[in-house]
């Protein structure tokens, strides 16, 4: 599986919020699934993702050491405008480019003090997010993608550092670019709660 890593730690990058709620019309907010997996169909992408959904699930267990905080889904389609996929990045024959299917994850450590709010923890969030993609790469999968973004993140108050998960998948039609990207989600998930941000 293609698999990279990556910070963006500048004052004008994207920090993960937590509590949160969207302006307008959806009024999407912040679900705190910790609290209670029914919450679940609160989260309108998940509702129709199976894939999505039981990922959500299993981040926010009792037994995971990461919780999330907001996720979002895409679809593509170079036949109406959008950019195709890099067959070179996402490990895939030209002709299976022309879809694609993605999503993110915002990802927060379990232990908010001591884990959450050390500047110290740098060099964790490094080694975790090297590991991670390392075992990444070394997992088969074609026509996909995971990229890990290093973010500032403030909860309640508290700041420290999270990571934004994003997954895609492409393939010639749009069916085959949404099994890509939920095998790759499903793949990276297995591998993500072995390798534990310690």
């Amino acid at each position: 599986m293609e698999a990279d890593w990556s910070v963006e730690l500048a004052a004008a990058d994207p920090v993960i919020t937590v509590p949160w709620a969207a302006s307008g019309a959806g009024k999407c907010r912040f679900v705190d699934l910790r609290r209670s997996s029914q919450l679940i169909d609160q989260i309108e992408e998940a509702r129709t993702r199976p894939v999505l959904r039981s990922a959500l699930l299993l981040l926010n267990g009792v037994s995971s050491y990461l919780w999330t905080a907001k996720c979002d889904v895409w679809t593509s389609n170079a036949n109406q405008g959008d950019e195709p996929f890099d067959p070179y990045e996402m490990d895939a024959e030209p002709g299976e480019t022309a879809f694609g299917a993605g999503s993110y994850i915002d990802l927060l450590p379990r232990e908010v003090r001591g884990c959450f709010d050390a500047q110290e923890r740098w060099e964790q969030w490094e080694q975790w997010l090297r590991a991670l993609t390392e075992r990444l790469r070394g997992t088969p999968a074609s026509a996909a993608r995971v990229e890990l973004v290093l973010r500032h993140a403030e909860v309640e108050g508290v700041q420290g550092f999270g990571v934004t998960w994003f997954v895609e998948g492409c393939g010639p039609t749009a069916p085959c670019a949404g099994q890509k990207w939920g095998e790759a989600l499903e793949l990276a998930l297995s591998v993500m709660m072995r390798v534990r941000l310690v």
